[in-house]
């Protein structure tokens, strides 16, 4: 029988709100980027951040951008915001529950709220990510620094508190690594098209030869020079840096060759599960601030406002149970080792999820790979079956009105076709 969860976010959420509140909050993510590769890759700005505050590897609520950013934003699991559609819609999505986000929690808790995303699904205002901020910016990986540098001068000393979130996209397909990082790789220009990059449809085709391998290592460029950046996020707080609350993460992760795939299609493996969460709050040392082993970026929210000290009823989905799903696949978790997966191919979504009673089992520690699922009367099988059947009694499932659909316009849908969705092959993905 497997042994009690162990304690989770609510830990930490104790000590943020006993030590003295941060000024100003900013949160970035980095698109797609998955854990492990954020830990071996060369990452001097992430690393000096975990070594202030803390680090973890940390579930995903969704594998890929829309429910899982919206979770990572409102606290609330998928299941219970209910947006758990498939890329290929072809651009007609219903719109994002109206629930509190941490953006509209903190707008009306007095803060100054600004956003710039290089990522087209959430800089769309269609679907509603730019609700709660003041001002809300469409842009690229490159600019971004530096228009947040500006915005920092012109606006961060008028006496207010302020929030900024970040959304980066250079490890998303196609990639464009610099050119000083495909050198460090020893990656040959002739992988990267000038315009499109490397797609990662060629990755999955695995044609010409060598391709995939060009594909981890250009996906570890890319993580690094996604790591500049986020240096020169840092740098251009200033002084305020000294008193700013930072947390670092990803909206999912990415398959590079496991069991067979490339790319975040409809999956829950590890790899497109797991993402790095970095926080570093201004006044607790590294060793107050350490993560939880088990703890999911649907804590994002009631982090952010403990630091601040800002109350907030969040949903309380921060677990355990970890779960993340994904348009009828499902991966749980009590303590982030033991892993149950519900997965069938063609599976439903809004929660038509295979039955409880037949998930496989990894251990993670004993089996990295998830090559080996336990054998049925393993105690850890049960034991994660009715977990899973208690979570989905406590957490309600969210309904979205099936008419209401709102299309987003052409411009973002070549944007999204150039990123490899909205294709029906999903080859991009």
């Amino acid at each position: 029988e497997a042994g009690p969860p162990p304690p989770a976010a609510p830990d930490i959420l104790a000590r943020y709100r006993a030590a003295a509140p941060a000024r100003h909050a900013v949160v970035v993510v980095l698109d797609t980027l998955r854990a492990d590769v954020a830990a071996s890759a060369a990452t001097p700005t992430l690393d000096a951040l975990a070594a202030d505050g803390a680090r973890a590897a940390a579930w995903a609520p969704g594998t890929w951008t829309v429910p899982s950013t919206f979770s990572l934003l409102t606290g609330a699991s998928v299941r219970r915001h209910g947006w758990d559609e498939p890329t290929g819609h072809l651009g007609r999505y219903p719109p994002l529950p109206a629930l509190d986000t941490l953006a509209t929690v903190l707008r009306a808790a007095g803060f100054a709220t600004a956003a710039w995303t290089a990522n087209p699904y959430v800089a769309d205002a269609a679907l509603g990510f730019q609700r709660g901020f003041g001002t809300w910016h469409r842009s690229a990986d490159r600019a971004m620094p530096g228009q947040f540098a500006r915005h920092v001068t012109e606006t961060w000393g008028d006496g207010r508190r302020h929030f900024a979130y970040l959304h980066f996209i250079a490890t998303h397909s196609p990639l464009r690594p610099s050119e000083a990082a495909r050198r460090r790789h020893g990656l040959d220009d002739a992988w990267f098209d000038d315009r499109q990059g490397l797609a990662i449809g060629a990755a999955k085709r695995g044609r010409p030869e060598g391709v995939r391998e060009a594909y981890r290592a250009a996906y570890a460029a890319v993580a690094e020079d996604v790591d500049a950046r986020l240096g020169e996020v840092l740098e251009a707080l200033g002084a305020h840096r000294a008193d700013t609350f930072v947390l670092v993460t990803s909206d999912h992760g990415e398959m590079l060759g496991e069991h067979g795939f490339f790319g975040h299609g409809s999956l829950v493996w590890d790899p497109v599960v797991r993402v790095p969460l970095v926080v570093d709050h201004p006044g607790l040392p590294g060793e107050a601030e350490a993560l939880p082993a088990a703890v999911s970026t649907v804590a994002v929210p009631a982090l952010v406002t403990a630091a601040l000290g800002v109350a907030h009823d969040w949903p309380g989905d921060e677990g355990p149970p970890l779960v993340s799903q994904r348009e009828g696949q499902l991966a749980l978790s009590l303590d982030g080792r033991a892993v149950a997966l519900w997965a069938r191919p063609g599976a439903g979504v809004r929660g038509a999820l295979p039955p409880p009673e037949s998930p496989a089992v990894y251990d993670l520690e004993a089996d990295p790979a998830q090559a080996r699922p336990l054998p049925a009367d393993d105690p850890r099988v049960a034991s994660l079956a009715r977990a899973r059947a208690a979570w989905e009694a406590a957490v309600p499932a969210g309904r979205l009105d099936p008419e209401a659909t709102v299309t987003l316009p052409e411009k973002t849908r070549e944007e999204l076709r150039a990123l490899g969705y909205l294709d029906p092959e999903g080859a991009g993905r």
